[in-house]
């Protein structure tokens, strides 16, 4: 997969900046409630993506309204991809939703069907239900509300997703889906994470920033976590080993994360 570094590196620039970074500030409104304190931390988020990138002739923002929510995409004019941000509980949920019911009204979801046409998973795809015609036809008009003129130029939709734990950020990746939510391909974007290089402009409190001995400690948990649903998942049904399919999946990802960090502090120790 391919990808442009300039937008990944602002996203997750813009994805440092989280709760804690805004709570001394939020005060001001609230002590007792903290209703539209993560609305508020998306707005300085966007605000980030968007002073980073739009200078740049290059880069499109496309705005997208939802209800009382709006979101800012990239759309790269040069590779004709566009790019979105999301926290990973958020996008696993959704995909989650959308694969079991087969069906979202989730503006992601929507989106996707720009990426009809991309290598299956022919295992994840049999986890899904078969379409229905009236909801496909429902997320092609909203594909075209959102996107207008552009749904003719955008060839593919990319997503960067940010774990979190405890308010800080532990890694993340940039990831392809096709049309059905099936992962076609998926980029660690931990390292990167947890060592940034110097940036200008806003950043997110470097107390929040989590050490390598965190992230080690949070994949280990993750790992844990998978293994305990996999022993615990029966696997008496075909929809059963499918989802046990994504599991081992899954975890043998955490599974390489976690010797590549460990292999990494090894490094540090003998400089």
């Amino acid at each position: 997969m391919e990808y442009n570094k300039e937008i990944v590196d602002a996203q997750i620039s813009a994805m440092r900046f989280t709760n804690l970074d805004i709570a001394p500030d939020y005060q001001a409104i609230s002590t007792v409630t903290h209703n539209g304190q993560n609305s508020a931390t998306w707005d300085r988020r966007f605000q980030i993506l968007y002073d980073k990138l739009y200078k740049n002739p290059r880069y499109q923002p496309i705005f997208i309204p939802r209800g009382i929510w709006t979101s800012i995409l990239v759309f790269d004019k040069n590779d004709s991809k566009l790019y979105h941000m999301m926290n990973e509980k958020t996008l696993s949920a959704r995909r989650h939703e959308a694969q079991s019911k087969g069906f979202a009204t989730h503006y992601v979801y929507s989106l996707l069907c720009l990426n009809e046409g991309l290598e299956h998973d022919y295992e994840q795809l049999g986890l899904i239900p078969t379409r229905d015609k009236d909801k496909q036809e429902y997320r092609i008009k909203d594909l075209k509300k959102m996107l207008n003129e552009l749904v003719d130029r955008v060839k593919e939709v990319l997503i960067t997703s940010c774990e979190y734990d405890h308010g800080k950020i532990i890694g993340g990746s940039i990831q392809q889906f096709d049309d059905n939510y099936c992962l076609i391909d998926s980029i660690d974007l931990s390292e990167q994470i947890i060592h940034p290089m110097k940036q200008s402009g806003v950043q997110a409190n470097p107390a929040n920033s989590p050490h390598s001995e965190e992230i080690l400690t949070q994949l280990r948990k993750q790992r844990r976590s998978l293994e305990e649903k996999e022993k615990s998942s029966p696997a008496n049904s075909p929809r059963s080993e499918g989802f046990l399919v994504q599991l081992r999946k899954q975890r043998r990802s955490l599974e390489e994360k976690e010797k590549e960090k460990e292999k990494n502090q090894i490094r540090k120790k003998k400089k």
